[in-house]
């Protein structure tokens, strides 16, 4: 139910995300929209990569969801057709700024007026496509891209409340920078920058400083199923891992691990991605005790949930090498599923002895195997404290009703 008050016009905000719910990235958007929806009239959102292949699949969004996919569609295709001359000027009304960023942070300036002018093309396209008068606030997924388009269309209605999502890879800049091009700007506009772990809070805060009042805590969560009575009773530990088949999440570890684990040992992994094919090559060469399933990208997230609910599950393993908070791990612990994880990031605010296992940053095969077969399946007190941990920091109820309450705020 959306939070109005009798009397009071309909309540509308511009959702920007990266290619959600296009394709098979961005699994965590699913449940924080669902929730976060209800609670307005109209929610519209907007794909803004102009660039990346576009991969396929279309996620199902709440009644009161418009999906602008012609706007997107446009723009990018415009986008890969301008000269740089047109991007130059499109990003003019930058051009003092772009020096102050490189005299602060030494960014290049060709790199932050490039953003401007992403942000200044694609803003013209939503402005074209609707009447951003009618709308209240902008809530940007990411604080890069969405984040840049959004600071653009605030400092052009002012009367927009602005706020922005933060993950990992949005907050962090590359080897040798002090910040991620145009992240000055959108932090000059932005309202308020909810970072999905207190280890994101106090990065940002350590780069804009200045900005510490608009940075809070935002996390994300899912929601509150009961503890599955489900764990493996026939001496066969059954692991499960959930993400995109890239580099920064290094399921290809989980996979070498394997081969040093005796214990019969059953793997699922949910996703798909760029290293499918090297990682069924490493599946094929596992030893005889390990049994591995890898059905690929499951569009629907109900059957995802299905599958947590009525099958016998031990451990999620994470062995990423950056990290907000991962939404598997959160998913998982709802129904009382431990979890193994990298210490990157946010994970050790959700993961510790108690709930599960903290690895080292960078673990090699053989550490985690060493967890894998030294662990317990039935220890009943982990999966009590990883739905207890979901509980307290991760509902994702409580957790999108204080966003959209934050995105509420003097509207």
């Amino acid at each position: 139910m959306a939070l109005l008050q009798s009397g009071t016009k309909p309540s509308k905000i511009l959702v920007l995300t990266d290619f959600y719910p296009v394709g098979l990235q961005e699994t965590f958007v699913t449940p924080t929209l669902e929730t976060t929806s209800s609670f307005f009239d109209h929610v519209t959102i907007i794909p803004t990569n102009l660039e990346s292949e576009v991969e396929g699949g279309m996620r199902k969004v709440p009644e009161n969801v418009t999906i602008l996919l012609e706007t997107w569609k446009k723009a990018r295709e415009s986008w890969s057709k301008l000269s740089t001359f047109s991007k130059l000027s499109l990003s003019l009304p930058y051009i003092f700024s772009s020096f102050t960023e490189r005299y602060k942070y030494s960014t290049p300036i060709s790199e932050s007026l490039g953003e401007a002018a992403y942000a200044r093309h694609f803003s013209k396209y939503i402005q074209t496509a609707i009447d951003i008068k009618e709308y209240q606030a902008i809530s940007a997924y990411w604080l890069n891209r969405p984040a840049s388009i959004a600071s653009e269309l605030k400092r052009r209605h002012p009367h927009l409340r602005f706020i922005s999502r933060a993950h990992r890879g949005d907050i962090l800049p590359r080897e040798n920078r002090k910040t991620i091009p145009f992240q000055p700007t959108i932090v000059k506009y932005v309202d308020e920058i909810h970072a999905v772990s207190q280890d994101g809070v106090d990065t940002l805060k350590s780069i804009h400083p200045k900005a510490s009042d608009k940075i809070v805590v935002g996390r994300l969560g899912t929601t509150n199923h009961e503890q599955t009575p489900h764990r493996s009773v026939d001496g066969r530990l059954r692991i499960i891992s959930m993400s995109r088949i890239v580099d920064v999440k290094r399921v290809d570890l989980i996979a070498r691990s394997l081969s040093f684990v005796s214990r019969p040992l059953h793997w699922t992994h949910f996703g798909t991605g760029p290293g499918m094919e090297e990682l069924q090559q490493l599946v094929a060469s596992l030893p005889d005790n390990i049994d591995v399933s890898l059905p690929g990208f499951v569009e629907s997230h109900s059957e995802i949930h299905s599958t947590l609910k009525s099958k016998p599950w031990d451990i999620l393993v994470n062995v990423s090498t950056s990290e907000g908070v991962p939404a598997s791990i959160q998913e998982c612990f709802s129904y009382g599923i431990p979890a193994i994880a990298t210490d990157v990031g946010g994970n050790s605010e959700i993961v510790d002895s108690t709930c599960g296992h903290l690895l080292p940053p960078n673990p090699s095969p053989e550490e985690i195997a060493s967890i894998l077969q030294e662990w317990d399946i039935n220890n009943e007190s982990r999966r009590t404290a990883a739905l207890n941990r979901q509980r307290e920091l991760y509902d994702v109820e409580k957790n999108a009703r204080e966003y959209a309450n934050s995105l509420h705020s003097k509207l």
